[in-house]
Formats: structure tokens, sequence, C-alpha cells
């Protein structure tokens, strides 16, 4: 699979450590890094990942990390990547639980009142990924090749739409709410990175996270936003998309033993 590049920021999120600390990997030569055009560094995922093995314990090489985070996701760091100030209040937050949904059943009043939530739980990314549904996976470009790929793929853990321009993205999210947006690089230098502001501000993509995917060979992108997680570069596959969003733990729901019929 390509490699997956992260801002510093989103580096240290997931080292749980200050954007500081990175840079000062980065200066001392424990963590790889990539200069943009505008000065900012980037570094891969997979670097990023051998430092987490390190810091745990482990010798870099001695056993490949596959997720992002070395415990299962809670709701705010899937949905909001870290605690916002609404999710501060909730009680969800606060006592650390594993599936807020189940909590705002017999919380109602104190505390859990989805205040950073949009729409009903059962439409919600976190919520899908904890049942075992599909992550729903928007796709915005104009590769009539690379749609007709990830179409021809079956797969139960991911659902994909396709939009080929900004205006059938927006119709989509009516009633197709994605985890994952991968914004063809094209796009957007037809469109300009309004788009990426529009997704991420956007009620209907709350928590979904931006891959931009770029050309083959492609160094150093010059379209840079906070909305973009990361890239991903193209061609790729619906295995890599898989790949990326399985990266991302989250405890499953049990599976409940069907109940024999007398």
């Amino acid at each position: 699979m390509s490699a997956t590049m992260l801002t510093t920021g989103r580096a240290a999120r997931l080292c749980s450590v200050t954007p500081d600390t990175v840079l000062k990997w980065i200066k001392n030569g424990r963590l790889p890094a990539n200069r943009t055009a505008g000065g900012h560094y980037r570094v891969e995922e997979r670097d990023v990942l051998a430092v987490l093995s390190h810091r745990n314990g482990k010798e870099p090489g001695t056993q490949e990390v596959t997720t992002l985070c070395g415990r299962p996701m809670r709701c705010w760091e899937y949905m909001n990547h870290g605690p916002g100030d609404a999710c501060k209040d909730c009680v969800a937050y606060r006592v650390h639980a594993a599936w807020c949904f189940q909590l705002a059943n017999v919380v109602r009043g104190i505390g859990h009142e989805k205040r950073y939530c949009s729409g009903l739980c059962q439409e919600c990314p976190y919520y899908r990924r904890v049942h075992g549904l599909p992550t729903n996976v928007l796709v915005i470009t104009g590769d009539e090749s690379l749609i007709q790929g990830l179409a021809k793929h079956v797969d139960e853990s991911v659902d994909f739409r396709f939009a080929r321009r900004g205006y059938d993205a927006s119709a989509i999210i009516s009633v197709f709410r994605p985890a994952w947006v991968a914004i063809d690089q094209a796009i957007l230098e037809n469109l300009g990175v309004g788009l990426l502001e529009a997704l991420a501000s956007d009620q209907r993509t709350l928590g979904a996270r931006i891959l931009l995917a770029v050309r083959k060979g492609t160094v150093g992108c010059q379209i840079h936003s906070r909305a973009v997680f990361a890239t991903i570069e193209e061609p790729f596959s619906a295995d890599d998309i898989v790949a990326i969003v399985n990266r991302i733990p989250v405890e499953t729901m049990p599976v409940e033993p069907a109940v024999a019929r007398t």
C-alpha cells in the first residue's frame, strides 16, 4: 500500500505527546520527515507507528503495528479526532464509556445531550463500526477507471459511493453519511480547497476523515489543509481503503448467540 502521510499535529495526537515533542524527534533524527514547499513537516504513518512500538517497549521491526492507536478508540476520538469542548461536558467522555449510544438510553438529562453528535445514533460512523456494519466511504473523483475498480470490490466491511464533482458529493451526503472521504487531487485543483473546508464544516460529515488522493510519484503535494487527515497515492485499491479503515480500532459489540426456538 502507498505511504500515508501525517502532519506533525496528527502524529502528536497518535503518540499522545505535544507537537513540539514530534518536532524534537524529527530534528534529532528519531522520526524521518519530509518538508513541504510551505515549510511544514510531513511524516509517514509507518514511521510514527514504529516510534509508538518502541515507546511501548518493542524494538522497531520486531512486530508489525497495524493500528493507529494502541487501544480501541472511544467515540470522541473516533468522531472528533480528540475531545472537543462540547465533548468534555458529556458523561460518556467523563466516564470514558466505550459505547456512548448505550448511555444515551439510560442517562438522559444528566450530561449526555448529544452536543457534538447529529442525527440518529444508528447513522453514526462510530456506531456502525462498533456494530460491525459497513463503513461508508465517499470517493470524489473524475477517474472512471478508479470508480470502476472500486465498484467491483466485494467486501462487507466497506460501502462505497462515488461523486464526480462537488455538487454530486453534496447530494450524496444528504442520504449517505461517510466515515471517510477520498478526494482526487485533480478535483481540488479545479475547485480549490473550498470543497475541503465545506466537508470539514458540514454537519452531515462530522467526524469524517478526509484522504487526499495524490498522483503517483507526487512529491510534496501543494494542496494543504487542516481538514486533510492523510494522503493516499493513486491508483489505490479498495483493499488499500479497507486497510486504512481497519487501522483505527474500536471495541466491537459481541455477537449474541441465536436463541433456538422450541
